[in-house]
């Protein structure tokens, strides 16, 4: 079973941990793309961590400030004066103080001493102070008496405050390519909706199935009313992926094909779905509803050249070179073709071994 849970013990007083705390359940609701990796855990290995992250950890320590901030005077000042002072949401602030318990926690499982409540609070008072021009051997301004150097001087980096802290960042691929700079709460459902798309991830390479079946519906849901489904196509082309690479799931990639279908406004991702479904099920055998799926689609879309690039790639692919080589050396005499379909028709009739010196060249 993945260890989540700290067991009460000398050095952690209060900050331990057990089944069903009040804390880590506040923190686990903020954070509901980690619910069903929770409640899963026993599937995956004790060290789990995805792109480095361990999602179960980052809400049980932030589980452990929610429990401080219920019962500590000097940590709950701190909270409130980060969101007053600083303008942080009470999650990002919450987490602020995370990262310097962090550090401090780390230090008391290494040395195995108890934990220095009032040494904490007193290093708490330090975040959002810029430490960076104090010199090594100045007196720490936490106000231990001792030199920065022996006090406060490795905690500089958990001293900066972030809008962001206490987001669950699993990875930029899906929904985030980068760090956002117009967004300042951590918990943005865009946030929640890549690190349940890294999560999924996660669950299919320890084969977990249901498991990223479940999560990647859950983002479907979230996404049809999220910015009134902005991301919704997204979220359902996520699923169609997945799908696709699982035999087991052809039905399930079939009805979603067909629903994102029906949901798209966009022409062009219509069409490419389409593509999509007719080459899933010519893989499966079944070319001739394949080529009916295509033979609609160049009705309904006449103009979009590239989808009969398309088709005779299918064609080829099941073993119809001669058929393939007809709809391309047809295609590249429209005079209306794009340059892109033009290129790759008669880089697949090369393949073929089609001599192309002779083909009309409309471009």
């Amino acid at each position: 079973m993945t260890n989540l849970f700290i067991t009460k013990g000398e050095n952690l007083g209060e900050f331990s941990l057990e089944e069903g705390d009040k804390g880590f359940n506040t923190v686990l609701n903020e954070h509901p793309e980690v619910k069903t990796l929770f409640g899963r855990r026993d599937y995956y290995p004790e060290t789990l961590t995805i792109n480095g992250v361990n999602p179960l950890l980052h809400v049980m320590i932030e589980g452990i400030i929610e429990n401080q901030l219920q019962s500590q005077s000097g940590v709950q000042d701190i909270y409130s004066k980060l969101q007053n002072e600083q303008n942080l949401t009470p999650h990002a602030a919450r987490a602020c103080i995370a990262n310097v318990f962090l550090h401090h926690f780390s230090e008391v499982l290494i040395e195995h001493q108890p934990f220095d409540q009032e040494t904490f609070v007193r290093r708490l008072s330090l975040i959002g102070t810029d430490v960076s021009k104090l010199n090594r051997n100045d007196r720490c301004p936490c106000g231990s008496g001792a030199k920065f150097k022996r006090c406060c001087s490795s905690y500089a980096e958990s001293f900066i405050v972030s809008p962001l802290a206490g987001r669950m960042d699993l990875g930029h691929e899906s929904y985030i390519f980068n760090t956002p700079v117009n967004i300042e709460d951590p918990l943005d459902p865009i946030f929640q909706l890549e690190a349940r798309y890294q999560i999924a991830k996660y669950m299919e390479s320890h084969q977990d199935l249901d498991g990223a079946v479940k999560v990647l519906k859950e983002n479907i849901a979230q996404a049809e009313t999220h910015q009134g489904g902005k991301y919704s196509e997204n979220a359902w082309q996520d699923y169609i992926f997945f799908c696709q690479n699982h035999e087991q799931l052809d039905q399930e990639f079939l009805y979603a094909s067909d629903h994102l279908i029906s949901l798209t406004n966009d022409d062009e991702q219509k069409g490419n779905v389409i593509c999509d479904k007719a080459d899933f099920l010519a893989k499966k055998g079944d070319i001739e509803t394949a080529e009916t799926e295509y033979t609609n689609l160049f009705v309904s879309m006449p103009d979009y050249y590239f989808y009969r690039y398309r088709y005779a790639l299918m064609l080829s692919v099941n073993d119809r070179d001669d058929d393939a080589i007809k709809v391309l050396t047809d295609l590249i005499t429209i005079k209306e073709i794009d340059e892109r379909t033009h290129r790759e028709a008669f880089a697949l009739l090369e393949i073929l071994g089609v001599d192309t010196s002779a083909l009309p060249n409309n471009l």
